[in-house]
């Protein structure tokens, strides 16, 4: 974790460091003071907190979302506004990344995977919308991973706050085109089964690697949902199960009738699925090919991303876990791989009995037992310490050593020798190369100043020195600028200061326009001052100027014309007496 100067968001939530941003706001991983307990701390831009209706509707649906519980929902803790004005929403804070990051990484998942993780998105968004929750941006980023390979969905209240009027005005997109519904890209009301749709693509891309519909542009792309016919996901990978095929294409439908009536009605298909059953939804056509059980989805014989295979949990046969199919699949399998070491160990191991008496008769050298062998596990992909741990849990020392890599890299394992599959010795070392991240790196475009470290860390740099200055177009926090200026490239680790606006400087109550006696009138800037029955002197100006003639002509104009230039005194009304001369002071 990079070393940051720690901010404190609200008096409580003490920022650690930038975990990704999107369209509407930016994720920090926060400690909360208070409670002892890390969180994920969602900060709005600056452009929606000025936005009054969005900020009320924001309000509301952060609330709504905050009464879902569910296993597979990202918990809702608290909502509220900092110092300089950023509001905020604290939440659970899972640290396995998003699912993206594992299709992006490792490309289309196994279908038994596949078909574990879309049951607990609909298993959430069962939950969800029971409450009258609509979430409108399923997408396999808002779907984050556990460290026991379970998802977590997100963004619910954030999501549904964007739909307000002024937020549309202005040209946000409501979800993301890549996965947004027919009804949704035209602009109709929507409803649970929009979300279904949304999970329909999330399924064909994990099954997939890539999406059903692409183009060069967003609108483009939303027009193909509105108007093509989704493709199989079958055609793209041959080992998508008939049936599996059948259930995303289904989700795929355009008219939202045609969907799955329910997001429960969907878990329930992909739960029979996952246990050899045929499922109860998918249209007759395609359930009558399937006459007898469903054997088991094929299980990859390498190691699985930790996308959705957590540990199986045991669980009553009457009851039904969120999620749960997929992990008694394992069961099975993992006996069955006993059974096999078993058979394979009392096939080869040498008894050296004799068959009198009992007794050895081998050599000393004979009966030493013999080291075993043992299959080096793929740990491309892993975090260190987890990669660490599965390796001495096997046997094996380690050896880590590291090398450049992006930032997405940093900490993740990228090579390994011996590779996976191998076999080795228990006891041998297994060489790690793991990610160092990048030794050049860019300055980001900073916001608030309470949020730059924070986002300088996660860019790999430090804050620096801080300046203010005066600003009638910016709200005091805001970061004028940087040096290094925004997208500068650096070494990691240097620092960036910043420049941060003050606001609007503060009015200064003007001085007194005058200094008289009498009935003089008042002086002016660009005048030495008025002459009259009294003597005065006039306001300082930019250049001394001729004097005003006495009012009553009896007494000389007076002017005392300050500034850079000289001036005259006016002459008497009656012009009995003459105006002296200004003076320049």
């Amino acid at each position: 974790m990079r070393r940051m100067e720690q901010m404190v968001v609200d008096n409580r939530y003490a920022l650690v460091r930038a975990l990704g941003s999107g369209g509407m706001a930016k994720v920090y991983l926060a400690h909360d003071e208070v409670l002892g307990r890390d969180v994920a701390l969602k900060m709005l831009r600056g452009a929606y907190a000025e936005d009054e209706e969005f900020v009320e509707r924001f309000k509301r649906e952060a609330q709504a979302a905050a009464r879902l519980s569910h296993p597979n929902i990202v918990a809702v803790y608290d909502r509220g506004r900092s110092e300089d004005g950023s509001y905020y929403i604290a939440m659970e804070y899972v640290p396995g990344g998003t699912l993206k990051d594992r299709i992006v990484r490792d490309g289309a998942l196994a279908p038994g995977v596949s078909a574990g993780v879309a049951e607990q998105i609909a298993d959430a968004l069962s939950a969800a919308h029971e409450q009258g929750v609509i979430h409108r941006d399923i997408k396999p980023q808002n779907a984050l991973v556990t460290r026991s390979g379970d998802v977590k969905v997100t963004d619910f209240g954030i999501a549904r706050a964007a739909a307000s009027p002024s937020v549309t005005a202005t040209s946000v997109v409501l979800g993301t085109a890549a996965y947004m519904s027919p009804e949704q890209a035209q602009g109709k009301p929507v409803g649970p089964a929009s979300d279904l749709y949304s999970l329909g693509v999330v399924l064909y891309e994990m099954l997939t690697g890539a999406l059903p519909f692409e183009a060069e542009n967003p609108v483009a792309v939303s027009l193909k949902h509105i108007n093509e016919l989704a493709p199989s996901p079958r055609e793209a990978n041959p080992e998508v199960p008939e049936a599996l095929d059948a259930i995303t294409l289904r989700l795929l439908a355009k008219n939202p009738e045609d969907r799955y009536p329910s997001a429960a009605a969907l878990a329930n298909d992909l739960e029979r699925l996952q246990s050899g059953l045929a499922p109860t939804v998918v249209d007759a056509e395609k359930t009558k090919l399937m006459v007898a059980p469903l054997s088991p989805l094929p299980q990859d014989k390498t190691r699985v991303a930790p996308t959705a295979v957590a540990p199986p949990r045991p669980a009553a046969p009457t009851e039904r876990r969120p999620g749960g199919g997929l992990f008694r699949l394992l069961t099975p399998l993992l006996v069955g791989v006993a059974l096999l070491a078993g058979i394979a160990y009392a096939l080869t191991a040498d008894w050296g009995s004799s068959g009198d008496t009992g007794t050895n008769q081998n050599s000393p050298a004979e009966n030493s037992p013999e080291v075993p062998n043992v299959q080096v596990p793929d740990l491309r992909g892993y975090g260190q310490e987890e990669a660490e741990a599965l390796l001495r849990q096997s046997g094996f020392e380690v050896d880590v050593q590291t090398r450049e890599s992006t930032f997405e890299e940093e900490g993740v394992v990228l090579d390994q020798s011996p590779g996976a599959g191998e076999q080795a010795e228990e006891g041998d070392e297994v060489t790690l190369i793991v990610g160092d991240g990048p030794s050049v790196v860019t300055v980001p475009d900073l916001g608030y100043e309470s949020t730059a470290a924070a986002d300088l860390a996660y860019a790999g740099l430090v804050l620096g020195d801080r300046t203010y200055e005066y600003s009638d177009q910016f709200e005091a926090g805001l970061i004028l600028r940087t040096d290094p200026a925004e997208g500068t490239q650096t070494e990691r680790g240097d620092s960036v200061d910043i420049v941060v606006s003050s606001g609007p400087a503060p009015v200064v109550p003007s001085e007194p326009t005058s200094d008289q006696s009498g009935g003089g009138g008042s002086g002016q800037p660009s005048d030495g001052g008025t002459g009259g029955g009294g003597q005065q002197q006039g306001q300082p100006g930019d250049g001394g100027g001729n004097g005003i003639p006495g009012v009553d002509g009896n007494l000389p104009g007076f002017g005392n014309g300050q500034g850079d230039g000289e001036g005259n005194g006016g002459e008497g009304k009656d012009r009995k007496d003459k105006g002296g001369e200004g003076e320049d002071d």
